[in-house]
């Protein structure tokens, strides 16, 4: 099957399914590269970035993109000579791995649009190829010989068993057998759990089936294993397991183990140093029979044994997130119809008090909590977990950190935080960004950390953490922080202010969010053309999001991104002012007062009132949209109070319509630069409303624009 030829379901399945796998063995890949900077390795880790890229050459080759299918087998071929132990793991290997994946998760991305077979990776193939062929070290004789091991089992371990144990030996770990028996019916997980145990204090090697005395209900397997632990905690671990143990070869010789006397189901033998008294032969049964076939179960339902069933293990089934958009609509339309309803309802009960109007209004409060647990099920299938988005940026700190020879660890906390996938989706980008910004410009080279009496290695910290409505995610360094000196000294440059020293601190850095505004001296690849932050700011405003800046110079910065959940969905307030309708997000209203004009102060030629022990900015929405209005306030007006993060505004409002649930719905293009408006609303009078962005009218009104 040609790509030209493929199905577009056909192309979205692949691209799910392959992308899943890219973003698994881009995690894996990162733990590889902290690997090859120690020398030592999980095999664990390496056997499952080999499998990773197996089926993801399965996974093309099955959906005819034999360009990726290529480009996953060779590099199959390079991951299975690394386990094998024919090239060593050196960190220009990771580093070749890493750029393979990327170009990997590139091709893949084009997937869709018919451009992943154009891409050219014979580069990509030689250099992999290159080290494949690398000629390992021709080793004389097998070390393997002087474990006293038998010919059958000898023959029966595979090419990685064999260098997984000659690995235990050069490491100087000691080899023991394990003789387990099971029963037939559970064997399987009695298995895995003894391996489990067996891999908190070693290396289970390999794992073979021999002879035992009971073959038609048990099963008995040899299991070998390397350790550096003392044959008595060895002993003392299989023995809670009710196994036997025996040591083989490798590590330093011990004295005889005698098994505990109150339960002697362990026999330890005595141990044996390598190459001179070998133990006997671990037996190698032949092909295990078939056990006898289970009972059938009667039709009346009796029988102890399961039957056979085609059902999947898997409760999880992948939906599209369009069909999600599209379910959430028709939720929303229906929130609107029922608000009708309601509305109706209410207006008949005014009326008439006949018994039909009573069972509507019975009626309309069904639909209300059904309507209600809908839109909770809905809500709770686009959430996702923020550690899916933490999985991408620990490869972006790899490799930007690689290119510039900069020591970067990062560490990722709160992973488990639930958001909206679209949000997940729109605020990837930004948070690309600002890492990008904080390993360019934040993080100093090693040496200059060194001198300035840090550690060599830097400090990255991602953390996200519910706040009411509202998910902050926090990306902190360690680095230079920001010189707010350069920050003025530049936009005085660029005309951006004439008067530096009448702004505080926290203004200077709103700032850097400016068009086109840059501090760095040299563009690099990296940042310094004066567009991150810029989209930044942008792209986290569309999504009703706020982001704000913290910075120590000298010490670090801290990069604050406050986010509603949901976009979907929401519950508004429903004001009136200069004539107009709008909806205010609930998510960002605090409280509600009622104010008198001469509460209102006049402070730097800003209104505020004083509410509580704090001053309070406030805004007529007039003046925002330069409405047509008289912006004289009456004698009493109410004010929403609202807040985004901890910044907070009084919004003047005419009258307050009460509370709704609205679906907010885009404007296009054409009004995406207007500040203040997130978006359009229908109520369920057919009306349309515009939507208020709180956060961007919040950053209007602090930073004095208006």
């Amino acid at each position: 099957m040609s790509d030209s030829t493929t199905s577009g379901k056909a192309v979205l399945d692949f691209l799910a399914e392959a992308e899943e796998i890219v973003e698994q063995l881009g995690q894996e890949m990162a733990d590889l590269s902290d690997c090859a900077d120690t020398g030592d390795c999980n095999p664990d880790l390496l056997n499952a970035i080999f499998r990773g890229a197996h089926s993801l050459k399965g996974l093309a080759g099955m959906f005819g993109f034999s360009t990726i299918q290529e480009l996953a087998h060779t590099m199959e071929n390079l991951l299975d000579s690394l386990r094998l132990g024919k090239i060593p793991l050196t960190s220009d290997l990771a580093n070749l791995l890493y750029e393979s994946l990327e170009l990997m998760g590139s091709m893949i991305r084009h997937a869709g649009d018919g451009n992943a077979e154009t891409t050219d990776i014979s580069a990509a193939v030689a250099k992999i190829s290159a080290y494949t062929a690398a000629k390992p070290e021709v080793v004389q004789t097998n070390p393997l010989a002087t474990l006293g091991l038998s010919e059958t089992v000898l023959g029966a371990l595979t090419e990685y068993e064999e260098h997984r144990l000659l690995e235990n030996i050069k490491k100087g770990r000691t080899i023991y057998s394990v003789q387990a028996s099971f029963d037939l019916t559970t064997f399987d997980q009695d298995l895995a759990r003894l391996t489990e145990q067996l891999k908190t204090c070693g290396e289970v090697v390999s794992t073979l089936p021999s002879v035992g005395g009971n073959m038609e209900s048990a099963i008995d397997f040899a299991i070998l294993c390397g350790s550096d632990q003392p044959q008595a905690e060895i002993a003392a671990l299989v023995e809670r397991e009710g196994v036997s143990l025996s040591r083989i070869g490798g590590g330093k010789t011990e004295a005889p183990v005698a098994a505990p006397a109150p339960a002697p189901v362990v026999a330890v033998h005595e141990a044996r140093p390598l190459a001179i008294q070998p133990v006997a032969a671990v037996p190698q049964a032949p092909p295990l029979a078939p056990p006898a076939p289970a009972p059938q179960r009667s039709d009346d339902g009796g029988g102890s044994a399961e039957a056979l069933s085609a059902k999947s293990m898997s409760r999880t089934v992948r939906v599209d997130i369009g069909k999600l958009d599209e379910l959430m609509n028709i939720v929303g339309e229906l929130v609107l119809c029922h608000s009708t309803i309601h509305e109706l309802a209410n207006r008949f009960r005014q009326e008439s008090n006949s018994s039909l109007v009573i069972e509507l209004g019975k009626g309309s409060k069904i639909l209300d909590r059904k309507l209600a647990e809908l839109q909770k099920g809905v809500m709770e299938i686009r959430m996702i977990p923020v550690g899916q988005l933490y999985e991408k940026m620990g490869r972006i700190v790899r490799k930007i950190s690689r290119e510039q020879g900069k020591k970067v660890e990062l560490k990722l906390y709160g992973a488990d935080t639930e958001l909206d996938k679209l949000i997940i989706e729109d605020i990837s980008d930004p948070l690309m960004h600002i890492i990008r910004n904080s390993i360019d410009h934040g993080i100093e080279m090693p040496a200059e950390r060194a001198l300035a009496g840090k550690d060599e290695r830097g400090t990255i910290k991602i953390s996200s953490f519910q706040k009411g409505n509202h998910v902050v995610i926090e990306v902190e360094d360690d680095g230079r922080g920001i010189n707010v000196e350069k920050v003025l000294r530049k936009a005085v440059e660029k005309g951006l202010i004439q008067n530096p020293e009448l702004l505080s601190e926290r203004d200077a850095l709103e700032l850097i969010f400016l068009p086109g505004f840059s501090t760095a001296d040299q563009v690099s690849e990296v940042s310094g053309r004066g567009v991150g932050m810029d989209v930044v700011k942008n792209n986290i405003a569309a999504v009703s999001g706020m982001v704000d800046l913290e910075s120590h110079h000298g010490q670090g910065s801290k990069v604050i991104i406050t986010l509603p959940i949901t976009l979907a969905i929401i519950k508004a307030l429903i004001i009136t002012t200069a004539g107009r309708t709008y909806a205010l997000p609930i998510t960002s209203v605090l409280e509600t007062i009622l104010v008198e004009r001469q509460d209102v102060l006049t402070v730097e030629r800003k209104e505020v009132i004083q509410l509580r022990e704090m001053t309070l900015p406030l805004l007529q929405l007039a003046k925002l949209f330069e409405l047509d209005n008289d912006n004289a306030l009456s004698d009493s007006f109410y004010v929403v109070v609202v807040g985004v993060a901890e910044k907070r505004l009084g919004i003047v409002v005419n009258e307050l319509l009460g509370q709704q649930d609205i679906v907010i719905k885009s404007l296009g293009e054409t009004f995406k630069g207007f500040r203040g408006i997130s978006g359009a609303a229908d109520l369920g009078d057919q009306r349309t409303i515009l939507v208020l962005d709180v956060g961007g009218i919040i950053n209007e009104a602090t930073r004095g624009s208006l």
